[in-house]
Order: C-alpha cells, then sequence, then structure tokens
C-alpha cells in the first residue's frame, strides 16, 4: 500500500471529451493493459444482462472493487464492452503525477476527490451526474488497492450517502440504480518460481537468514513477519508474536493505533475495526498537513502521518488470506503487496493476467428512499451491506469456475 499523500488540494473538474474517450480506449486496450499492465484480456460478465434490468431514465452508480492497480484501465475496457458512459472520482493525487495524466484523466471524464477532507465540489460534482444521468457515475468505495482481490473490502459509505441524496430528490419514475461491480484479476502462467525468488531477494534486503528447506507459505509468512518487525523496531515498538497470525495483527494494529489516538488526545474508537479507526484519523491529520495556518504543526503531523501509514498497512493484512484458500493468486497476490509495502513504490507487473468484471444485479435505491426520509445512516448502511455482499459473491462465483493456473493450488 503507497504512502498517504497530503499535499495541497486544489478541485479538478471533469472535462469529458468523446473522441478522447474513444482515441484512450483504443490505446488502452492495445497498448496499456496488454503491454504496461500485462493484461491480456478482459471479460465482461452480465453486461448484456444489466441492460435488460434497466428502464429509461434510470441513473447509473457503478460500484466496483479495487483489488489491483490496474482497474481504471480494466474498468474502462468493460464498460468500452457493455456501450456505458461514465464519469468517475479519482483520488486528487492521481492528478499530481503528471501535467499529461491529469489532462487525459480529466478528459475521459475523471474528476478528482480528497478522500480525506470534506470535498464538497467533488461531492457536488457526483451528484450533478447523476441528476442529469447523460452518464453513469462510477466510484472505488474500498478507497485503496489492497491487493487482495478474492475478498471484498470495507467500503466506504460516501458513494451510498451520494446515491441516496440524489434518490430523496430524483422526481419519480427515475431512479438510481447502485451496480455492484466485481473485478477479478488471475495470472495466467505459474509464477510460483518467480515469487519465491522475489521472496527471498526481500528476506536479504531485510537481512533475515532463512532455514535451508523452507516451504512457501512458511517463506511468506518468515519475511513477512520480518518486514513488520524492523518497520516496528524504527518506531519503538516490540513485535508480541504470542497467537495465530491474525491475531498478531490485529494486536499489533490495535497497539500502534492504541498510541497514535493517545498522542493526538483522539478517544479511541475501539468499537470501530482497525481500518475505520485509521481512517478517522487520518481525517485529522489530513486537515493540519494541509492548512498553512497550522505550520507549527505540521513537522509532528508528519510523524503522526507515517505511524497511522504504518497501522494502516499492518491492518490491511488478514492474516489468513492465503492459508485458509492457498491458491497461486493469493499467494503472488500478497508477495506483490508485502513488495508494495516494504519498498513504498508500486512493483512493475511480472506475469500475463486475465481480468473479469461481472456486472451484479442493480440495487434501486428507491427502496431504502422512505428508511433514508427517518435515518439516512441506516438507510446509507443498508445499500453499503448490500453492495459489499453482491461483489463478495461476484468473487466467490469467478473463484469457483476459475480455469486459470493463478486459481490452482500451490
Amino acid at each position: 500500500m503507497l504512502d498517504f499523500a497530503d499535499s495541497p488540494y486544489e478541485y479538478v473538474s471533469s472535462k469529458r471529451n468523446a473522441v478522447i474517450v474513444s482515441v484512450a480506449g483504443f490505446y488502452n486496450r492495445t497498448i496499456q493493459l496488454p503491454k504496461n499492465r500485462r493484461i491480456m484480456g478482459v471479460e465482461t460478465l452480465q453486461g448484456e444482462r444489466l441492460k435488460t434490468q434497466l428502464r429509461p431514465g434510470d441513473r447509473l452508480l457503478l460500484l466496483p472493487n479495487h483489488p489491483t492497480h490496474a482497474d481504471p484501465e480494466i474498468f474502462f475496457e468493460a464498460l468500452r464492452q457493455t456501450g456505458l458512459t461514465t464519469q468517475f472520482m479519482v483520488a486528487y493525487e492521481v492528478f499530481q503525477r503528471s501535467r499529461v495524466n491529469a489532462c487525459v484523466i480529466r478528459r475521459v471524464g475523471g474528476f478528482s476527490v480528497d478522500r480525506e477532507g470534506a470535498d464538497m465540489l467533488s461531492a457536488n460534482e457526483a451528484m450533478a451526474t447523476l441528476r442529469v444521468g447523460r452518464h453513469a457515475l462510477t466510484l472505488f468505495p474500498e478507497g485503496n488497492v489492497y491487493l487482495q482481490n478474492d475478498v471484498a473490502g470495507l467500503f466506504n459509505d460516501g458513494a451510498a450517502f451520494l446515491g441516496l441524496k440524489v434518490a430523496l430528490d430524483l422526481p419519480a419514475p427515475a431512479r438510481v440504480m447502485a451496480v455492484p461491480v466485481t473485478i477479478k484479476v488471475t495470472h495466467l502462467t505459474d509464477v510460483l518460481p518467480e515469487r519465491l525468488a522475489r521472496l527471498r531477494a526481500m528476506a536479504a534486503d531485510l537481512k533475515t537468514v532463512l532455514p535451508a528447506e523452507i516451504q512457501p507459505l512458511d517463506l511468506l509468512r518468515h519475511v513477512g513477519l520480518a518486514a513488520l518487525r524492523q518497520n516496528l523496531k524504527r518506531r519503538g515498538f516490540d513485535l508480541q508474536e504470542n497467537g495465530s497470525l491474525p491475531e498478531v495483527i490485529r494486536q499489533t494494529a490495535e497497539e500502534v493505533l492504541g498510541r497514535l489516538e493517545t498522542k493526538m488526545g483522539i478517544a479511541s474508537r475501539a468499537k470501530d475495526v482497525p481500518i475505520e479507526r485509521v481512517r478517522h484519523l487520518r481525517r485529522v491529520i489530513h486537515q493540519i498537513r494541509i492548512d498553512p495556518a497550522r505550520a507549527a504543526d505540521h513537522k509532528v503531523a508528519a510523524a503522526w502521518a507515517d505511524e497511522a501509514m504504518v497501522a494502516f498497512k499492518i491492518a490491511s493484512y488478514a492474516g489468513n488470506y492465503v492459508e485458509s484458500r492457498p491458491t497461486l493468486d493469493r499467494f503472488a497476490e500478497t508477495v506483490e503487496k508485502l513488495d508494495e509495502d516494504i519498498y513504498s513504490r508500486m512493483p512493475s507487473p511480472y506475469a500475463p493476467r486475465h481480468a473479469y468484471v461481472r456486472f451484479g444485479d442493480p440495487i434501486d435505491l428507491s427502496d431504502e428512499v422512505e428508511t433514508a426520509k427517518k435515518k439516512l445512516r441506516r438507510a446509507v448502511e443498508n445499500v453499503t451491506q448490500k453492495v459489499e455482499q453482491s461483489v463478495q459473491a461476484g468473487l466467490d462465483e469467478l473463484n469457483a469456475r476459475n480455469p486459470h493456473a493463478g486459481g490452482k493450488p500451490l
């Protein structure tokens, strides 16, 4: 998981251009996906079925999971195949990578969002997109790339909130339809030898000694714990290795979060899962770091941001993700995740892969309008839960019939 960015925010609106969308689509499917991302094919499922479930005037809120860094390009190609057009939210850090990058994203329908701030300009453009209905609105509710493609991450509820706000005011018979979308990426070849070699290279960089004979899962655990141990030691923590790996991860995340909450003078949110606690801390840290009037606090806030990133990385591991279903895909993804977390940079694609994009049954937000009128929070939670469950069901379905090497047991 890449580090948080807290650079000054300037909103970037969409300037969608149909000609540039077409040109970008050609470049995406002929060069970007196969050559730069090593995605050799994108297979769209149930796109035609989705069209039969809609009626004229429906507004579409497309909500894909976000398992890989190639998801925007994968989804862009799936929309082209399905004949859907969209505007979409993009983390503002992406616009800052280059002027060319920012220009292209705007012209294909992207607009920026400050994920950790109260970005009303972004929210207003999102809701305007839904109200007008000329294009769908796409958001990735997980908010981050977790590199765990078999498990849907914890979805942010902002997407459901925006959709319901529009649904509350939209005159009948128009509807806002939230569409869960499952993205599944799987390896086409046996990458185990290459991934084992990469793990051994990480072990050498971490200066950790490996047993002469070690099985793949034990090697993965050994390197992961070595990286965690060193990361914590630099910040004054000792790794407590009592219990199962999921317990070690949970306890370690709790310790880091508890100390950070104490430093920041923020009441513990122990009722929340660790990822939600990190998100809460991050919103506070972010507001300090982008506020010029609080320049005196920027140095200490940077230290807090570092600890929040550590907690986020730790909490993003399930601990039993590979062991619960030890496939080549899960093993390779976790090696990639470790690679990214240890070196704080995005690894280059290392093997050819195939992508599936499955459109789930649309969820009519009109069904939640009466609940939303009384308790908006409850309606938001209902929709978010339904989307998460549908995406996970899609992953389970695709995994059950995955014919490629990535779906095979180690």
